[in-house]
């Protein structure tokens, strides 16, 4: 097998220079040198460059030279950091050619807990046709993630506040309460899982009401504006009947007033609204007990109502010589009682011999009184 020379001699030349630097330091021939002081190993392939700055509340941890990193990829490092009003400036190198979309935000990561902190590029959702520039700043979100100095006092917080003490309490607690009762806990398991089957079953007929408390609402919208319109006109009829409210009272007053006479005059008048009847009752049966002669009159009174018209353009004195003929000089004394039915029979019969004897006159005979 050949050896490369050239390989070898560039290993013994670093072997040599490693040599002497730990010898020089072991000896305190170079005083003064600690491990920041080493340099890092710089990222190489990076090309053709921009400078970026981000703004970030702490970058405690953030060494210089860190990495940028995205997608997983190295793109770029940190060249600068400076606390400018309360915050942390980063100043970045990035490769032209990562493309860093407008709107992309930085956050501190560590890959490994023991690892340095670098800085990961996240660009924003979607696809952009726009790019950051050389000197811009990013306008993306920028945060710091946990590190392992804040997962040690998160954890020492969590044990020394009794968190875990309080958490087991809770554990067992709940322990004792489900393994006291497994029945009902078993019960209360199967009621809900029957809950929700039925529930599940019943869901077609939940959907078609849903489906018809939608048509409604629809409706409703739809006739928004008549019932708009309705309510409109609802206060002005109201304020109408407010307006006629003292005559509706008024009314209903003379009403109540005009039934309590009726009902105090019924209740006080019944025995004379019975005698009133009675009366009435006599009066009709002598009415028509006289229904014969009254017949009679009438017939005599149509046939004297032409012949006395033709008589009464006679001198005055012929006619008061006929009216005091024909006085029947029949009567009654008013004094001494009052009429009754058997009056108006006779005033009914005297009537028809008075008109007996006119028509005799008229007729140029003497007639007859009987």
């Amino acid at each position: 097998m050949t050896r490369n020379p050239t390989g070898l001699r560039r290993n013994s030349i670093l072997t040599l220079a490693v040599t002497a630097v730990l010898g020089l330091s072991g000896c305190g021939v170079v005083p003064g040198l600690t491990v920041e002081q080493i340099p890092l190993p710089i990222p190489g392939g990076i090309g053709e460059s921009i400078t970026l700055t981000a703004d970030f509340d702490n970058a405690l941890n953030l060494p210089t030279r860190a990495k940028v990193k995205l997608n997983g990829t190295d793109v770029g490092q940190v060249t600068d950091i400076v606390a400018e009003n309360y915050t942390a400036v980063v100043t970045m190198r990035v490769s032209q050619s990562a493309h860093i979309p407008v709107g992309t935000g930085a956050e501190l990561r560590q890959a490994t807990p023991l690892g340095d902190v670098f800085v990961a590029l996240l660009p924003p959702p979607g696809e952009s046709s726009d790019y950051v520039s050389d000197g811009d700043t990013l306008t993306g979100p920028t945060s710091a993630a946990a590190t392992v100095e804040d997962l040690l006092v998160a954890t020492s917080g969590l044990v020394d506040s009794g968190s875990l003490n309080s958490l087991t309490v809770i554990l067992t607690e709940l322990s004792k309460a489900v393994s006291a009762n497994p029945d009902e806990l078993a019960g209360s398991i199967e009621g809900l899982t029957t809950a929700i089957t039925k529930f599940n079953q019943n869901a077609a007929a939940v959907d078609e009401a849903m489906a018809n408390t939608r048509r409604l609402t629809d409706e409703l919208a739809a006739g928004r504006a008549q019932i708009m319109a309705s309510i409109n006109k609802l206060a002005p009829a109201v304020d109408a009947v407010n307006g006629q409210i003292g005559m509706i009272l008024t009314t209903l007053d003379k009403t109540n007033q005009v039934t309590a006479s009726t009902n105090d005059f019924l209740n006080s008048d019944g025995d004379n609204l019975v005698e009133l009847f009675g009366n009435l009752s006599t009066v009709l049966a002598g009415l028509r007990e006289a229904s014969g002669t009254l017949g009679l009159l009438a017939d005599n009174v149509a046939v004297l109502t032409p012949k006395w018209v033709k008589s009464t353009p006679g001198s005055a004195a012929a006619l008061s010589s006929k009216i005091f003929y024909l006085n029947p000089g029949v009567g009654f004394d008013s004094a001494s009682r009052l009429p009754d039915v058997s009056d108006v029979d006779a005033a009914s019969q005297s009537l028809q011999q008075t008109l007996t004897r006119l028509l005799a006159r008229l007729n140029g005979t003497k007639g007859c009184c009987g």
